[in-house]
């Protein structure tokens, strides 16, 4: 993990932008969530199993594995659904539900910002297109200096870096 400091010193936008680039989550995010999903996931599923088949069955117990199941299985989903493509054929950035031309940027700010339950300070681009919209994206994913070099390669001036 970098800090702000030095990630910005990392980043001088001189890459060559060609065909997909893929940036999925840093490993120690996949542990956490993969490390806690895969387990919540069996043991809800076991929870529920033993709950039916006993021959005491129990609605404490059922629901408990039904808790437990959802609770892995929303972990399990988010570690899938976690994938950035820059597609530099198509000039645009592709994410869960998002397909966002680059000409369509107006200006693509690096910075640090609290976001999320925990108000954690994260460094996120905060992405502001011309009709308007704002997009926010936590950098969370492997190989953040390449994708950052990329996206300023590719944006050129629209690519500001916020400094303290």
């Amino acid at each position: 993990m970098l800090f702000y400091e030095e990630l910005i010193k990392k980043i001088d936008g001189n890459v060559e932008t060609e065909g997909k680039e893929k940036f999925s989550l840093e490993i120690n995010r996949t542990l956490i969530w993969l490390g806690t999903g895969i387990p919540f996931f069996i043991i809800g599923v076991m929870e529920i199993y033993i709950a039916t088949m006993g021959e005491q069955s129990s609605t404490k117990d059922l629901i408990f594995g039904i808790v437990l199941l959802l609770i892995g299985f929303r972990h399990i989903k988010m570690y899938l659904g976690y994938k950035i493509i820059l597609d530099f054929d198509k000039d645009s950035l592709v994410s869960k539900g998002i397909d966002l031309p680059f000409s369509n940027v107006k200006t693509c700010t690096l910075k640090e910002q609290v976001i999320g339950k925990k108000r954690k300070l994260q460094t996120v681009l905060n992405v502001i297109t011309k009709d308007k919209k704002q997009i926010i994206i936590p950098l969370m994913m492997n190989k953040k200096i390449r994708f950052l070099n990329l996206l300023k390669s590719k944006l050129g001036d629209k690519f500001i870096i916020e400094n303290k």
